[in-house]
């Protein structure tokens, strides 16, 4: 999710003319019963979760042929922030660029969430040249990246108060056939890339596995839906455009899971249990969560006045951060359970904006403020140990 909801759309989408009640932008779809609906989602879930399992099924199969001391899955996962993105790409870049004991390993798993989910295929292809490409993209924000629109905004039923052609050039250039179909060959060899969405129309978080989307889309001849998935979970609620997907409308992942980890809901359903299931006679599995959390953990403190707007927007970048720092607390309470049960081991290492960081220059998307962030990331990327392995404070 952005890293927060700025006073300028807030204000924009509360204080919307009454005039302007009846009237209407957007496409109407069409009303679905709550009947369909549910048969819908639930089948929908039924189809994720046989696709997770035969998703994990050629993972651990991969993980199962390796030798014991390289029988470890890394799972990097990159949350949402916004323009703080900038931090999280040029991190990677530089850790790239590390060799010898802390090098970045090949992710067997990678997971984004909102502008994390725009920097998580350039993370899960790994090679260096994608991660300067996906380091200069957020050096040089393009002032289209974003673009009101208008009058035309403001009206209640438009699709959302600005639009993202730049953005969206800017995927169709680097994302193109050729890189999808990179990502679609990976997927053949077990890794597994996620992105997190938000579904609308059911209200609850919907991840798309993009390994399985590349190749659907080197089926179809058309890569349309992939980059639909991925400004989907980027589109800001009622800032940028949501998007239709299969018949179903998506938007930002950050507002269901701002980081997005897999723990299951049952014990039968880990990979350590499915591991121990299928290799009996094996050693246990270890884990190591890499998390690149695209924010601060703390808010920076300011007097905040009465107002309603001022309130409500500092109430909600407040939210964004602690909902976060919740779901990483939680990651650190599964890993600890996992290894005393004894079924393997999970190790959880995390890097942040430091607190103590002040951005140059107020606003969204600007470019001094994004190259400060990137050269923060840049710097502790090349870092020795730049991780914490202790969970964070609330």
């Amino acid at each position: 999710m952005p890293r927060t909801l700025t006073a300028a759309a807030l204000s924009i989408a509360l204080a919307l003319p009454l005039t302007l009640a009846g009237m209407s932008c957007a496409p109407r779809r069409e009303v679905r019963t709550e009947a369909q609906l549910v048969a819908d989602g639930t089948a929908r879930k039924g189809q994720f979760r046989n696709e997770m399992v035969d998703a994990t099924r050629t993972l651990l199969m991969r993980v199962a042929q390796e030798s014991g001391e390289e029988r470890v899955i890394d799972v990097l996962v990159l949350s949402g922030g916004g323009d703080y993105g900038a931090f999280g790409a040029a991190f990677l870049r530089s850790w790239k660029e590390r060799t010898g004991a802390g090098a970045m390993p090949e992710f067997d798993v990678v997971s984004g969430v909102s502008t994390g989910a725009l920097i998580a295929p350039f993370a899960f292809l790994g090679a260096p040249e994608d991660l300067r490409k996906c380091e200069d993209l957020y050096r040089n924000p393009k002032a289209d990246w974003v673009k009101a629109r208008g009058i035309l905004g403001l009206l209640p039923e438009n699709a959302s108060l600005a639009e993202v052609p730049g953005l969206e050039r800017e995927l169709r250039s680097e994302i193109d056939e050729a890189f999808v179909a990179r990502i679609a060959a990976q997927g053949e060899r077990g890794r597994l890339l996620f992105v997190n969405t938000t579904d609308l129309d059911q209200g609850r978080a919907q991840p798309f596995e993009m390994t399985m989307a590349a190749k659907r889309s080197v089926d179809e001849g058309s890569i349309d839906r992939f980059h639909s998935i991925m400004l989907a979970s980027a589109g800001i609620p009622g800032v940028f455009p949501p998007r239709e997907i299969d018949g179903t409308l998506y938007a930002d992942g950050g507002v269901t899971s701002n980081i997005l980890y897999g723990a299951p809901a049952t014990y039968e359903e880990t990979l350590f249990y499915r591991f121990k299931q299928a290799f009996p006679n094996q050693e246990g599995l270890r884990m190591r969560y890499w998390v690149i959390f695209n924010n601060q953990v703390q808010s920076p403190p300011k007097t905040v006045q009465r107002g309603w707007l001022a309130v409500l927007g500092r109430s909600v970048e407040v939210a964004i951060r602690a909902s976060t720092v919740t779901a990483l607390r939680h990651l650190f309470s599964h890993a600890d359970a996992v290894t005393r049960r004894g079924d393997g081991s999970i190790e959880v290492h995390w890097v942040a904006i430091p607190d103590d960081w002040r951005a140059p220059v107020d606003g969204v998307f600007v470019e001094e403020t994004m190259r400060n962030l990137a050269d923060i990331g840049a710097k502790m990327g090349a870092e020795q140990n730049p991780w914490r392995t202790r969970p964070p404070e609330q």
